[in-house]
């Protein structure tokens, strides 16, 4: 990651992932264009990892259970070196509510976020993209 040098871009965005079913989903950041679209159970596609010379600040993440689950975590493979770190873990979310994760997390350049669950349910969150390129 270079050095912000002063000259950039900063945009409040969102993503979502719809129907996750007990799977591990990456989340897709969108890229330069913004163009991140709501992604399916297990999501392995678009801008999973954070770009070079992007600096990503999640505000907030939302998991809505469709159907009563024995967990959710979420995790950074930093880097994208295969190593996942736990940054949230809940149990037992039952059918229509909701968990809120709302620490700020900063992540960069090689960065991938994924959240796990054990059951269907739909992902959505908000986050701070810092374009230096």
């Amino acid at each position: 990651m270079a050095i912000p040098s002063g000259s950039g871009t900063e945009v409040l965005r969102n993503f979502a992932i719809d129907s996750n079913s007990a799977a591990a989903a990456k989340v897709d950041f969108g890229g330069t264009t913004g163009t991140g679209s709501v992604r399916s159970s297990g999501n392995t596609s678009g801008v999973t990892a954070v770009p070079a010379n992007v600096i990503i600040t999640v505000l907030t993440v939302g998991i809505t259970a469709s159907a009563s689950i024995a967990s959710m975590y979420g995790t950074v493979d930093w880097q994208g070196g295969g190593t996942d770190v736990l940054v949230f873990k809940q149990y037992n979310l039952v059918d229509n509510t909701t968990f809120i994760f709302n620490d700020k997390l900063v992540l960069r350049e090689g960065d991938i976020f994924k959240i796990y669950t054990s059951g269907l349910c739909d992902i959505w969150g908000s986050f701070i993209y810092q374009d230096w390129t």
